[in-house]
């Protein structure tokens, strides 16, 4: 094992924020600095379906192990969370890239709506019911034809790879204080925090919720 005091590769100054985030355009806001450690700047306001986002983190487009798909938003539109969220989606990608179930990047949707010109993060401004106060992230079902792409369980289910959608959800639980999952009741995954959704919502994505790192209340 490495000292102690050895950081990371991937976070030179050990301050828990990687070097991805703090180089991240995006982030330029924030005048963060992967040579000085700096202070978690994100804060979780309200919950994640009435809630903002203070001095919001951009997840990089794309990074080890994970790439960030858009949908119908635009380039950094939909991708600030809290640190913790950010790392834990990092974390398992990182863990995802060097698993025997790896074959293309986790797909990563939707976090929390943002502008870096007005920092203005989360709330009611896009068509989301939750994902309001960077606690929240939506994924794709992994497929088994090694193709990166959208995936829906119910109407491509013979493209669906059970397994290894399983094995990242346990990246996820492993990087992230998870409090709930919610997936397609086609999906067939267990999990005490596992919530079926009887709609047609998450045929396409499974849903994850972390806890709010610094407490509810604020």
């Amino acid at each position: 094992m490495p000292p102690e005091d050895e950081c990371p590769s991937w976070d030179t100054d050990c301050d828990g924020i990687s070097n991805a985030v703090e180089t991240n355009d995006a982030n330029s806001y924030l005048n963060l600095d992967p040579d000085t450690p700096d202070d978690n700047p994100s804060i979780a306001h309200g919950n994640p379906c009435d809630g903002w986002l203070e001095n919001a983190l951009n997840l990089p487009n794309e990074g080890t192990g994970y790439k960030h798909y858009l949908g119908i938003d635009t380039i950094d539109h939909d991708d600030w969370g809290v640190l913790h969220l950010i790392n834990m989606i990092e974390g398992a990608g990182r863990d995802w890239y060097n698993d025997i179930f790896y074959s293309v990047r986790m797909g990563v949707g939707d976090l929390s709506w943002g502008n870096q010109y007005t920092q203005q993060f989360g709330g009611y401004w896009w068509p989301h019911d939750c994902h309001q106060n960077g606690l929240e992230v939506d994924m794709r079902y992994v497929r088994n034809d090694g193709i990166w792409g959208s995936l829906n369980v119910y109407t491509q289910p013979s493209l669906y790879d059970q397994d290894a959608t399983v094995r990242l959800m346990n990246f996820l639980y492993w990087n992230g204080d998870v409090v709930e999952i919610i997936v397609s009741r086609y999906a067939w995954v267990g999990g005490e925090v596992i919530t079926v959704d009887t709609t047609t919502e998450h045929d396409d994505h499974f849903h994850v919720r972390i806890e709010d790192p610094d407490g509810t209340g604020n």
